[in-house]
This record gives structure tokens, sequence and C-alpha cells, in this order.
């Protein structure tokens, strides 16, 4: 049975970078948000901006949450807190670098009586975002979940 999708069939996003005439840039996204990146210090840059490893871990960890957040909405589960940290290993292969690996550590508070429904929202966030989804078969993505309940105060 195909599944008819709640959003857009096709979404497109545009960045567009202008280099600063240093070791970094401005990039320029939907609606004129701008972001700075720079080459890190580490590899003879100025470190005055995101670096763009930096920026790819962010927007795995970023589309985790999003989707995440999609599922707890229908199913109205009682969120107190998500946070999500992301490490994205990068190794020298003779070649170049070359991202080898991602881990995801993902912490969850929910109200204590929505323990038994958490784990179906975890389930769905690793198997529908996106950008894992797209990344999957060319790097590898391990997790590391903590789930706790508090109760919600009154």
């Amino acid at each position: 049975m195909k599944v008819k999708p709640r959003y857009p069939e096709t979404i497109e996003y545009i960045s567009e970078a202008l280099w600063d005439g240093k070791t970094g840039g401005t990039a320029t996204v939907t609606d004129e948000r701008t972001i700075v990146f720079d080459t890190p210090k580490t590899y003879g840059g100025r470190g005055e901006g995101v670096c763009p490893d930096e920026m790819f871990v962010t927007a795995v960890i970023g589309c985790l949450i999003n989707t995440f957040l999609d599922f707890q909405k229908k199913t109205m589960l009682e969120l107190i807190s998500l946070k999500l940290k992301g490490k994205a290993t990068a190794k020298f292969d003779r070649e170049g670098y070359r991202i080898v690996g991602i881990h995801v550590d993902v912490e969850v508070v929910v109200d204590v009586d929505d323990l038994d429904y958490v784990d179906r929202a975890i389930e769905m966030m690793k198997k529908y975002c996106h950008l894992t989804r797209s990344i999957k078969d060319c790097i590898p993505i391990e997790y590391d979940v903590v789930v706790k309940g508090e109760k919600m105060e009154d």
C-alpha cells in the first residue's frame, strides 16, 4: 500500500555561499538567513565561523529532532525535554578525509505516564528522518538512547 505524504511530494532546499576572501564565507539560505562558516584552525583557518562538518552533523541531529517532534505531535506524547548530541568522525584514507560514522546520543524525558509510547516515537524518528535515510548506506549511524520519565507539573 502506497502511503500518501502529509507534506509536499517534492521540496527543494537552496543555499548560496560567498567566500569571505580569507578562509571561510557566508551562506545565505531561505528567507535570507545567513550562516558564517570558516575553516577550523586545525586546518589553517581562522575558526571564526561554523565548520562545514559541524553544520553537517548539526543538520543530521536537527532533522532527527524535527522528525521526532512530528511524531510526538501526532501521538500527543507529553514531552518534557529532548536533547541530541551528534558526533561525526572523519578519517584520512591516503586520498583525503571521509566521514566514516555518525554517533548520536539521544536523551528524551517524557511524562511518566507516556513511557510506553516514547519508544515508538524514537523508532519513527530513526526510520523517517530524511537526512539519515539519505546517508545510511554510505555512513553508518549509531544511536545511544536514554529515556527518562518524570511526573508533569500541574
